[in-house]
């Protein structure tokens, strides 16, 4: 005997960790070998994102035992990136190094589907997928560096904050525990797609103090602008969903006892 069928609207909420997955590829632009002697190379190392926390809030709507959809907002902060740029010209033996640091966030938007497999034992697992935008800050980034010829000495400066507009898209799987006839607990994971990141002009040292000590024309004549390729996350959430409506409960019937007949 099945469960009878259950639709209605609930509410949601989880709180988790996101950890980076995948190489972070970083570029710079303008491109900084324009001009410089053909053996000239540019390569950047150690990049790194690190976890960060996130919390969302959402919306949705039961349709019935087997198909739910719902639309969540998400914030995630407290991500530390860091990379090192390197640029060298073998050829007049000079070398340029600039180490990255700043912090990322991100808030996300999405539109999920799932689908229910089943209910044993109060426990029901699930799968879904869902689709939206991604806005991601990175904000704080300084540059430390140094410049190499004859002698070694310091360089640096720091990027204006940027926020990028982005398309993202998850893949999820998990387990519900029944609580309540109202309140369910979530344990899931998500893969999430949540686009690129990029900084605003850099602002560079000009070692005299002239004008605030800091400007995009000390940057080689024109600001740098640093940004990454596609970036994904491995998301571990725990979450709660309560519904307006009373849960249907499936208890089974006794069994009768046998009768023999004669």
């Amino acid at each position: 005997m099945s469960a009878p069928d259950f639709s209605g609207w609930y509410l949601r909420g989880d709180v988790g960790m996101a950890l980076q997955t995948g190489s972070i590829n970083t570029n710079i632009s303008p491109n900084p070998l324009i001009g410089l002697p053909s053996d000239a190379f540019n390569s950047f190392y150690n990049t790194s994102l690190s976890a960060a926390a996130l919390f969302d809030v959402g919306v949705g709507y039961q349709i019935n035992n087997w198909l739910r959809f719902d639309v969540t907002g998400e914030y995630r902060g407290g991500s530390q990136f860091q990379t090192l740029e390197q640029v060298g010209i073998p050829s007049t033996s000079q070398q340029f190094g600039d180490f990255y640091r700043g912090n990322m966030s991100s808030v996300i938007g999405l539109v999920n589907g799932y689908v229910d497999i089943g209910t044993w034992y109060g426990m029901t697992p699930f799968v879904g997928a869902g689709v939206g935008f991604a806005n991601n800050t990175l904000s704080g980034m300084t540059d430390t560096g140094f410049a190499c010829g004859v002698g070694c000495s310091p360089s640096g400066g720091y990027f204006s904050d940027k926020s990028k507009m982005n398309f993202a898209w998850a893949l999820m799987a998990g387990l519900d525990f029944n609580v309540t006839q109202n309140l369910k607990l979530e344990l899931g994971y998500r893969f999430l797609d949540y686009g690129k990141a990029q900084t605003a002009s850099s602002n560079c040292f000009n070692g005299t103090g002239a004008g605030g000590g800091f400007s995009a024309a000390n940057c080689g004549g024109s600001g740098y602008v640093l940004s990454t390729r596609e970036l994904y996350s491995q998301d571990f959430r725990l979450g709660l969903r309560w519904a307006f409506n009373d849960m249907p409960s499936y208890t089974p019937e006794p069994e009768q006892p046998l009768v023999r007949k004669y």
